[in-house]
C-alpha cells in the first residue's frame, strides 16, 4: 500500500499514525503541495491523505483510512472519551494555532514545500486564511505563545497511553496528537512534564516523529 501525504497536514498523520501503530509496511509518497491535480487524479479532488490499496484503488478521507490500517492488523483502538473537549479546545484556540504554525511549516525541510512554487501556494492559501501575512503573524509570536501556553495549561487531563486503563491508543489520540505534534516546531513553546512524555509516547507508539530538532 502507498500513503500519499504531506508531513505537516494533521489528517495526513491520522494515517501515519494508523499505518506505524499497526506495524504495516506502507510506502510514505509525499506529494507537492500545490499539485492539486495529483490528488484529482486519483480520487477526484483536492485532499490528502490518499492511501493506494493493495488492488491499485484509491480511497480518502482520514478517518477510513485510520479505521482500514488498523483492520489489518492485530491492534485496535480504544474509543473516544474526551471527542467534544478535543473538538472544543481545538476550535476555541484555531487561530492562535494557525497563527504559530502556518508561517513555520514553509520554514522547515519538508518534502511537500521543496518546490518554490509549492510554497507559495500555501503561502497565499493559508495567509488568506489568517486575514494577514506570514511575516505579520511571526512578529506577533510572543503574544501568540502566551496564549498557547495558556491554552496547553488546560490539557492537563491528557494521559499518555501507558498510564491508562487498557494501555491503547485512542481515538482521542489520533485526533489530538497531530496538533499537539505541529506545535513542536514552535521554538519557545515550552510543554511541561506531562504533555512532553505524552508527546513522546505517541510519537514511538505510532513512529511519528516530532519536529524539536527543527523547531524555528
Amino acid at each position: 500500500m502507498k500513503l500519499y501525504l504531506f508531513d505537516h497536514c494533521p489528517f495526513c498523520v491520522k494515517a501515519m499514525m494508523a499505518a506505524g501503530y499497526a506495524g504495516l509496511e506502507v510506502e510514505y509518497v509525499y506529494l507537492d503541495n500545490h499539485d492539486v491535480a495529483a490528488r484529482e487524479r486519483m480520487v477526484g479532488y483536492n485532499a490528502v491523505p490518499i492511501l493506494e490499496k493493495e488492488d491499485g484503488s484509491f480511497m480518502a478521507e482520514s478517518a477510513d483510512i485510520v479505521e482500514l490500517l488498523i483492520s489489518k492488523s492485530d491492534k485496535t483502538l480504544a474509543p473516544a472519551v474526551f471527542g467534544e473537549r478535543i473538538s472544543q479546545w481545538q476550535e476555541r484556540h484555531q487561530q492562535t494555532l494557525w497563527n504559530l504554525i502556518f508561517p513555520r511549516d514553509v520554514r522547515l525541510p519538508l518534502p511537500e514545500f521543496a518546490k518554490p512554487e509549492a510554497i507559495d501556494y500555501f503561502t497565499r492559501n493559508k495567509s488568506a486564511m489568517l486575514g494577514h501575512s506570514f511575516e505579520q503573524a511571526l512578529q506577533e509570536t510572543p503574544a501568540h505563545l502566551a496564549d498557547m501556553r495558556a491554552a496547553l495549561g488546560k490539557l492537563d487531563w491528557l494521559l499518555p497511553p501507558s498510564q491508562r486503563d487498557d494501555k491503547r491508543l485512542s481515538w482521542d489520540d489520533i485526533h489530538l496528537f497531530p496538533t499537539l505534534r505541529n506545535l513542536t516546531m514552535v521554538s519557545g513553546l515550552e510543554f511541561g512534564f506531562g504533555l512532553n512524555a505524552y508527546l513522546d509516547e505517541v510519537s514511538q507508539l505510532t513512529g511519528v516523529a516530532l519536529y524539536r530538532d527543527m523547531a524555528c
